[in-house]
């Protein structure tokens, strides 16, 4: 503490003096306090690096000890532009060969060329991806840059991203799936009124179109030529292999279709996705007379019906040609018919064309008669086909009722068809595919087969080039990472050794101690370590059941070196039986680690030393608070001694001059 510079009158400098003589006092005990300290710090710090260096061999002997690590596989490919594997333990070593016939890749879909300023809405965009929808509603006068921020940002988009790219004809829009596979296909339709912009929004493919303009044309069908219960009983023996057949004659018009396009596709890679070349136009239109010269089964088979099944199918005849013509095109309608069928039969059934003709007569007949009651002027369109239908009974009311919406909606689907401007593929969803060892196809929505080979997961990374072999992967036991871990074992143990010989030993030059000379800790440790790298592990087989047999031995320092003759004829030869030498509740890595365990645990030798070094400090703590406790008091009580000296010796000396003046004056 400060006290100021006092004594200055009498010449004295009492901070000086009080601070040498509490000095006297403190050194030799803080020196005694920093020295303890210091050494204490030493082994503190030498104890946690042995036993940092001691975990890292426990840490390696617990991977060890998992009987898995030497089962651990290792995959080589001759084509990492082709394919790379990785293998786990359950993989079985061998050779496989990989084609990879197609990779995975997203659906996406691109519009036709819009003006700048091109509004849309308002209305709906209905986008599924897979089977998966959701909904983004338009409004009125969107941009298409506003059409993109709604599907981007419309709740429940399970993955459906749009964005415009700028043509030098104008902006496109671009929809994609960022999910590969076939399942994850885009759908758009668009709910708005025809000529509606959105309607260009739309993406359907040309089966879809044709699918939903079918559907509509068998409805009309089947209410024009309604089946009887015993019809319909029949029918549900066909529909299976019908639909089986439709769908092949419609895949055969779109692969015509596809393949035209593809023929013509432009020589410099570009897709041809907006518009058809002249010849792939022809190719189409040619395809799309066959389709129309073609006469379904469900249009020629009595009997059909969506739930039908194929039995009927299977067992139907064409009608021989014994007739003329319009007998035979009557006789392909009449249910039950065959070429010893009765006349009757013939004569009394009623054609869909006829019942078509008869139901157009009829409607002919009310639309003239509406006709002129509207031109007589005593009442209006609706009124006279009001009172036109009055006339018909309920079920004929009812009929003709049903025949204009089933007309209606096939004349809709029809100018769907007709006028469809929607959105084209770009880029087709289609699954990762490969071909193993040439007999077995596998694939996965993305380009990583997983479990492709028990055990192996394969990720595709190109196809195979045509006249080239295929990708070769090789999978064979790890030997060189349980070589790689051997060796990381024995130098963690060489630098413990070493390590702790530095710390415990005397410096023959200089004489210098190490922070933990003649400590029994660390040549306890040692000796510990020894004896489990001498024991025999009695589970092992005959020739696995020393450190020794791996090559692996003492040398006359006291480090262990490695025959890596002898280690890699073990591991090339007896790789499989490893484990039972390191593996195990009482094998070679266990008994490492409870050695260790011992030295570095909670209550292991070292750490207890450790915590005792700290506890010393503590100690240390309280002794210097002790001590600068007793030097203050000692300082000031100096300090007041020195002070009150200072006070009487100034009375003394203005005693003096008091008597002094006095004599002087009697003098005079």
């Amino acid at each position: 503490m400060s006290l100021g510079p006092l004594g200055m009158n009498s010449g004295m400098d009492i901070n000086s003096m009080v601070r040498k003589i509490v000095d006297s006092e403190r050194v030799p005990k803080q020196q005694r306090i920093d020295n303890q300290r210091t050494q204490n710090n030493a082994s503190i710090s030498a104890y946690g690096r042995l036993r940092e260096s001691l975990d890292t061999m426990k840490t390696l002997m617990a991977n060890f000890r998992q009987e898995k690590a030497f089962a651990l596989r290792k995959v080589d490919t001759t084509n990492e532009n082709v394919v790379s594997a990785t293998a786990t333990t359950d993989a079985i070593a061998g050779r496989y060969a990989i084609d990879v016939l197609q990779l995975a890749q997203s659906h996406k879909v691109a519009s036709n060329v819009f003006a700048e300023d091109e509004k849309f809405g308002p209305g709906k965009l209905h986008i599924s991806l897979g089977n998966r929808r959701f909904t983004v509603d338009i409004q009125s006068d969107s941009r298409l840059k506003d059409v993109v921020n709604g599907i981007n940002a419309a709740k429940g988009n399970p993955g459906v991203r749009a964005s415009v790219i700028n043509d030098i004809d104008g902006p496109r829009l671009i929809i994609a799936s960022n999910q590969s596979g076939q399942d994850n296909k885009i759908q758009i339709g668009a709910d708005a009124p025809n000529g509606s912009s959105l309607k260009k929004l739309e993406y359907k493919t040309l089966e879809q179109r044709v699918k939903d303009l079918e559907k509509a044309r068998s409805q009309a069908q089947q209410l024009i030529t309604p089946l009887t219960p015993e019809q319909q009983k029949i029918a549900g023996k066909v529909a299976e292999k019908l639909e089986t057949a439709a769908r092949a004659v419609d895949q055969s018009v779109a692969d015509e279709i596809r393949q035209a396009a593809e023929k013509n596709q432009p020589a410099d890679g570009t897709s041809a996705t907006n518009e058809l070349s002249d010849s792939a136009a022809s190719a189409a239109a040619e395809a799309a007379k066959k389709a129309q010269d073609y006469v379904r089964p469900e249009d020629r088979i009595p009997g059909w019906s969506e739930t039908a099944s194929g039995t009927l199918l299977d067992s139907y005849q064409e009608p021989q040609p014994e007739l003329d013509q319009s007998a035979i095109d009557k006789s392909a309608n009449v249910p039950g018919w065959s070429n010893t069928a009765s006349g009757t039969l013939y004569d009394s059934y009623v054609t869909p064309k006829e019942a078509q003709a008869k139901l157009q007569e009829k409607l002919a007949q009310e639309e003239a008669d509406i006709e002129a009651a509207v031109r007589s002027g005593q009442m209006t369109p609706e009124e006279a086909k009001a009172q036109e239908r009055a006339k018909l009974s309920p079920e004929e009311r009812a009929y003709i009722e049903k025949v204009e919406k089933v007309q209606s909606d096939l004349q809709e689907a029809q100018k769907a068809f007709d006028a469809y401007q929607g959105m084209s593929e770009v880029q087709s969803a289609q699954d990762a595919k490969v071909m193993l060892d040439g007999v077995a196809t596998l694939s996965s929505n993305n380009n990583i087969i997983e479990n492709a080979i028990d055990g192996v997961d394969l990720t595709v990374k190109g196809k195979t080039k045509a006249n080239q072999p295929p990708a070769e992967i090789d999978i064979e036991y790890d030997r060189d990472t349980v070589k790689d871990d051997i060796h990381k074992f024995v130098d963690a143990y060489n630098q413990f050794y070493q390590l702790s010989k530095a710390l415990s030993n005397v410096d023959p030059k200089t004489g210098e101690a190490g922070p933990l000379a003649g400590d029994s800790v660390v040549r306890n440790a040692d000796s510990r370590l020894k004896r489990v790298f001498s024991s025999q592990i009695k589970q092992a087989p005959e020739n696995l059941k020393t450190l020794t047999e791996f090559g692996i031995t003492t040398t006359r320092q006291g480090t262990l070196e490695i025959n890596e003759d002898m280690l890699s004829r073990q591991l090339n030869n007896n790789f499989n039986k490893l484990g039972e030498f390191f593996g195990g509740r009482d094998g070679f890595a266990k008994r490492v680690e409870d050695a260790i365990q011992g030295m570095t645990g909670v209550t292991g030798s070292l750490r207890t030393r450790e915590k005792s070094m700290v506890e010393q400090n503590r100690r240390l703590d309280d002794d210097q608070e002790s001590l600068d406790r007793r030097m203050n008091t000692l300082e000031q009580r100096t300090h007041d001694k020195f002070l009150a000296m200072q006070d009487a010796t100034s009375k003394m000396q203005s005693q003096l001059s008091g008597m002094m003046n006095a004599l002087g004056s009697s003098n005079g």
